[in-house]
């Protein structure tokens, strides 16, 4: 009894042992694995990239240019909003797109993910924790830049394939605009929305204080833009270019006296580059005309049945000589003729400011260019004058139109009505051809391209279709308006 007894406890103690170093291994165990865990969690991966794919993606939906200004302030963010350019969402997405590929930080990122060793379970855990982070910031861009395409093409009815209810929509606009009665109310509904976002952004700081809606038929229309809108560019005569000795720099002979000894051409074309102009076969008959008037990078080649392949005058806007990518100095589409380019400035026609501050820096290329070839008459477009046709088109409306400066479409019919007797305008207005195709040269469509968003299109029109003295026909067969040379008509009294 008393051995027994003795040995009684003595299993215990073995039994407790034996529990206590199962518990030990487990926890070894437990931690051994919890170890082996963490480490494969925290061990570099290879990241896909932003790269190919999606930036092709994103590039066919843009297009390759910037020509009309169409975005809508209300869907970017507030950074973007900021620094809004007139134009458009699509640029502001490429160069998100570019910075996001250039970012030292996911460089390096991508340079670990090459399966760089780390010394150290710290290095690991340090190196996990900021590629995780890079990774929240990479999807949290590509959210963004997805939903800011989403909202600009359900919004605004673009992208690289044509949408048909946008278009039948823009069709009955445009049918009534033929006998010009459209107006902002028959406008899809969040175009109407990015237009009075425009004009609550106000981004030039008009402060129009002239009158409005004015009942004018079309000769009173004609002799205020005779009379208000006078072509002017810069002459150097202004600080602060008379001091930077602009007066030499600039063409000797005036943009009015183009045609040669004071006179005016006989005939002009404008030739819109809206996609209505494909398969017009309207060629012939825009070169029989004495001046041609082309906009941006609209090519000729490889169009001609369509567009013709003569150019006497090419009327760019600042991102032509100031992005690379149209190749201003070497391309062919900017030689041998004469041009003009204009940039947005302040309502104010502030231009120190503006030369500070322009909002593409078009003044240190027109430099090199009238140093390089200073035969080649290039000119650059008074603010005041782009603010001036404004005013008039304002002036016509009761409501407020967008403060933006007027298209290059408008700005171009303008300045062939100050340096021709008689202008033909072809597909400005669409035709029965029409298509939400913004370019003909581009695939890529844009309901605003053709009724506006940040350029008050719509406005422009009306007026341009209450001066035409065409017929209906023409309008429908050739988008085709016709408009008399402000030296064909008197205003006396």
């Amino acid at each position: 009894s008393k051995q027994s007894s003795t040995m009684t406890p003595t299993r215990k103690q073995w039994g407790q042992l034996v529990l206590v170093a199962m518990l030990a291994w487990l926890l070894i165990f437990l931690a051994l694995l919890y170890n082996f865990v963490d480490l494969r969690a925290m061990e570099p991966r290879s990241r896909p990239s932003l790269a190919h794919t999606e930036t092709r993606r994103l590039a066919s939906i843009q297009g390759s240019q910037r020509g009309i200004r169409a975005s809508n302030p209300d869907v970017t963010s507030s950074s973007l909003l900021a620094n809004q350019d007139p134009g458009p969402v699509r640029e502001r997405i490429r160069e998100e797109a570019r910075g996001a590929e250039q970012d030292p930080q996911r460089k390096a990122a991508s340079l670990a993910s090459g399966g760089t060793t780390r010394n150290t379970v710290n290095g690991q855990k340090e190196g996990a924790d900021q590629e995780r982070a890079e990774e929240r910031k990479k999807r949290e861009r590509q959210r963004m830049r997805g939903s800011l395409l989403r909202a600009y093409q359900r919004g605004l009815g673009v992208g690289h394939r044509r949408d048909n209810s946008y278009l039948s929509q823009s069709k009955t606009v445009v049918q009534r605009l033929w006998h010009g009665d459209a107006s902002v109310a028959m406008l899809i509904p969040r175009l109407q929305k990015s237009m009075r976002n425009w004009v609550s952004l106000n981004k030039h700081h008009v402060a129009y204080r002239g009158r409005r809606g004015q009942a004018q038929d079309a000769r009173g229309v004609l002799c205020e833009l005779k009379e208000r809108a006078r072509l002017k560019t810069l002459d150097g005569t202004e600080q602060p270019f008379s001091g930077l000795g602009w007066d030499k720099l600039v063409p000797v002979l005036t943009l009015e006296h183009l045609s040669g000894q004071g006179s005016k051409f006989k005939s002009c074309a404008v030739v819109a580059s809206a996609g209505a102009m494909l398969h017009s076969s309207l060629g012939n008959e825009i070169d029989s005309h004495e001046a041609v008037l082309r906009f941006n990078s609209a090519p000729t080649e490889g169009y001609e049945n369509d567009v013709g392949n003569k150019t006497t005058i090419r009327i760019i806007n600042s991102q032509i000589p100031a992005l690379p990518r149209y190749h201003f100095n070497t391309s062919s589409l900017y030689q041998g003729i004469s041009l003009v380019a204009w940039d947005p400035a302040p309502y104010s026609v502030d231009l120190p400011r503006w030369y500070r501050n322009p909002d593409y820096d078009l003044f240190t290329p027109y430099k090199e260019r009238r140093r390089l070839h200073p035969n080649q008459p290039f000119y650059i477009l008074h603010p005041k004058f782009i603010w001036q046709l404004w005013d008039v088109i304002q002036g016509n409306f009761l409501e407020s139109i967008q403060p933006n400066p007027p298209s290059s479409g408008f700005i171009g019919i303008l300045l062939m009505m100050s340096l021709c007797e008689e202008v033909h305008v072809y597909e400005y207005i669409p035709s029965l051809r029409q298509t939400d195709l913004c370019h003909y040269h581009e695939r890529y469509y844009d309901a605003a391209c053709t009724l506006g968003a940040y350029h008050p299109l719509l406005y422009e029109k009306l007026l341009v279709q209450k001066m035409n003295t065409g017929s209906l026909n023409d309008l429908k067969t050739k988008g085709k308006i016709t408009l008399p040379g402000f030296s064909s008509f008197d205003c006396g009294p």
